[in-house]
Formats: structure tokens, C-alpha cells, sequence
């Protein structure tokens, strides 16, 4: 349901847990296009020379476990692009607010290295966001394997 939905991954991971879920870290910089993540650029079709945010965040639940590492890529000319640098905004229901962030293109989905530990696959999931028909932001979110189960046969009693 994680990896396969279109909705707001928050309120999906409150579900999942049965808990709150918070930001707990958000660092943030503007960079030229240039020196975006690979294919980042490309993918909110912007030129070399264009600036955009690049920000990575920790989502916890309300008792501190780590549910998610994220790293968003994002267009500084969109309405509510303000959420994007503040550290303590979460930013699905701010920029749905914003009215960015309605439709969602998920663009790959799969199993990555957890903290850089092959030992427990963790899944991801990497989507677009768009502004009306401008692709505006680029999310790849990586979840806790121990909260958010990679595994189908896993234990699904664990997450509470």
C-alpha cells in the first residue's frame, strides 16, 4: 500500500504504525541544477544554470523510532516553496496546501540498503510531484525495515 499509493506518505506511515509520525531533522541547500542528484534536473525540467533545494529529512514516530530517511529535490519557483527550507515543516501537507503535490507520478519503487547495512533490505519509493502540469518536486523516501517491513512474510505486528 506504501510503495503503490498516490496519497500523502504521512498520513499512510500513521496508518501503518498506529502512531504520530514527526520531522525529527531537516537540513537543506539551494544548489545550482548542475549539482543536483543525477537526473534530478532533468526530471523538473530545469536547465544547468537553474537553482533548486535539496533537502533530506528523518520522519519518526511520536515515540522517536526512525520510520523514514528522505531526500526531496525541489523547484524554488512553486507556490508554497517556503516549506521546502523550513526545517520543521512537513512537507506533503504543506505544499498540498499550497496546491502542489495533488498529483503524484511514482516513478520507481524497490529495496535499498538500510544506513548502508545489506544486512535488512529497507523499501523505497521515488515519485514526482506536480504543480498543475509542471513536475515540480522529486521525493525519494527510504523506510525503516524494522518499522515498515520489506519483507511480505515479515511480522506485521512488529510496526506497533
Amino acid at each position: 500500500m506504501l510503495l503503490s499509493s498516490d496519497g500523502l506518505t504521512t498520513t499512510l506511515l500513521e496508518s501503518c504504525t498506529g502512531r504520530r509520525v514527526r520531522l525529527q531533522h531537516a537540513a537543506h541547500a539551494t544548489v545550482p541544477a548542475r549539482s543536483a542528484p543525477s537526473g534530478a534536473a532533468g526530471l523538473l525540467g530545469l536547465g544547468p544554470g537553474d537553482e533548486l533545494v535539496v533537502r533530506r529529512s528523518t520522519l519518526v514516530t511520536d515515540d522517536g523510532r526512525e520510520v523514514s530517511a528522505n531526500h526531496v529535490v525541489a523547484r524554488i519557483d512553486l507556490p508554497g516553496a517556503e516549506c521546502l527550507t523550513d526545517p520543521a515543516t512537513l512537507l506533503g501537507s504543506a505544499l498540498h496546501a499550497a496546491g502542489t503535490g495533488f498529483r503524484r507520478t511514482v516513478l520507481d519503487v524497490g529495496l535499498r540498503d538500510w544506513d548502508g547495512s545489506p544486512v535488512r533490505p529497507a523499501a523505497f519509493k521515488t515519485y514526482l510531484l506536480w504543480h498543475h502540469d509542471i513536475p515540480a518536486v522529486a521525493i525519494s523516501e527510504l523506510f525503516n525495515p524494522e518499522i515498515i517491513p520489506a519483507d511480505r512474510t515479515a511480522d506485521h505486528e512488529a510496526i506497533r
